[in-house]
């Protein structure tokens, strides 16, 4: 595949995380999509080495690093195991409202006790269907207590990334005063940002969910019985969600996107070391233009989506206010997990036989991407955004 034009520093960034993947995430994975527990030993590593919470500001020990040196990384980890680098995923999207609010308080007190800890934020998956018309009246409720309304109660029941392994999520709440009843509609925007700490009195966690594939991230739903919550757990202001998801949501989609390409690459280069070393009538099976021809559909389709991708991280990190950029990420987002979950297939497919057993790791990489298709709202549902954008468009 060709070499985007990087500067030296993006290329050390790259390095440094295609590297560990080799070393430390690959060998693993297997493993991990066997027992389905918590990487432990190796989500510490990549803590230590600087490859988790980069995008973290440097006035709480981050990095601060731009979204686009953010998906190099992420892309080079999912090369290695997409579910042990979802735990960076997750927890770098979890920060996004916070990065974006830019509060110095709250980034002290939520996101800098993961820099100075092997921890872990997580995200409400209500977060991140916004943008696709999706149904929102089962979002909790977020009601104002105490005197001069100071403090909170949030009621309801969300669906958590890393649900149990984290140490708060941010999620979407619906404001109601004390003499008011929660409304069974909602605008999808005027909405909340809550930040939800997991030690807090009264919050119940369910058995995790069994996934089809990235199997040791823990996913479950957790339960909230009108529990406190001080202001500090307010990003922004009450029903100023709007402020704040524009931005987030780009970024977060392409942090999904690069997890997507990674996933991909690694079942390319799965196939070409098979293509290679399986013979049939005396020559090796990649020599055959059938799987020749795959072959090549597998890797321009992954450097498309690269391109797309890299090409929106850039102009997000330009102007990460710029009107274009929810509009890029998206047709990124969805082509990115398209083309995963179709060079996953075609990589099962040049294995033949041995593709559907456990014993090879192509079966294990389809089952990943097929997340991506689910995560951040469906594939057709933001496909019919785009559509609709484009029409739009033409129209005016």
């Amino acid at each position: 595949m060709a070499e985007y034009n990087l500067s030296e520093e993006q290329r050390e960034f790259q390095k440094l995380a295609r590297d560990f993947a080799v070393r430390e995430v690959a060998p693993k994975a297997a493993h991990f999509d066997e027992t389905g527990v918590r990487p432990e030993e190796v989500l510490k590593k990549a803590w230590e080495a600087g490859l988790t919470n980069v995008m973290a500001p440097d006035a709480v020990g981050g990095l601060q690093l731009p979204l686009f040196e953010a998906a190099l990384i992420q892309e080079e980890l999912s090369t290695g195991c997409s579910a042990i680098a979802a735990y960076s995923e997750t927890s770098n999207i979890a920060q996004l409202p916070l990065l974006a609010e830019n509060d110095q308080k709250r980034l002290s007190k939520f996101i800098q006790p993961l820099i100075d800890e092997l921890k872990f934020a997580g995200y409400a998956t209500n977060l991140l269907r916004t943008i696709s018309g999706d149904d929102l009246s089962d979002l909790p409720t977020l009601r104002q207590t105490g005197e001069n309304n100071s403090n909170f109660e949030l009621d309801g029941k969300v669906r958590v990334v890393l649900a149990g392994n984290c140490e708060w999520f941010v999620t979407l709440a619906r404001t109601i005063s004390n003499d008011e009843k929660a409304s069974e509609s909602s605008n999808q925007f005027a909405n909340t940002i809550v930040i939800v700490p997991t030690n807090t009195e009264g919050l119940k966690i369910a058995e995790p969910i069994k996934p089809l594939g990235r199997k040791c991230v823990p996913i479950a739903d957790i339960e909230m019985r009108a529990i406190g919550l001080t202001a500090d757990c307010v990003v922004g202001r009450i029903g100023g969600a709007q402020e704040f998801l524009p931005i987030v949501l780009p970024k977060a989609y392409l942090l999904l996107a690069a997890s997507a390409i990674g996933t991909a690459k690694s079942a390319l280069q799965h196939s070409i070391i098979y293509g290679k070393e399986r013979f049939t009538f005396g020559v090796p099976i990649a020599s055959h233009q059938g799987i020749g021809f795959m072959l090549a559909d597998m890797a321009k389709d992954i450097e498309a989506a690269r391109l797309l991708t890299y090409k929106s991280c850039q102009l997000i990190d330009l102007d990460d206010s710029d009107e274009t950029a929810m509009s890029a990420a998206l047709e990124a987002k969805v082509f990115a997990q398209e083309m995963s979950m179709r060079v996953t297939t075609d990589a099962v497919q040049v294995f033949g036989g041995y593709g559907y057993s456990r014993e090879y790791p192509v079966e294990k990489l389809m089952r990943d991407a097929k997340s991506f298709q689910l995560v951040g709202g469906v594939s057709q549902s933001q496909l019919a955004d785009i559509g609709r954008k484009a029409l739009h468009e033409a129209l005016t």
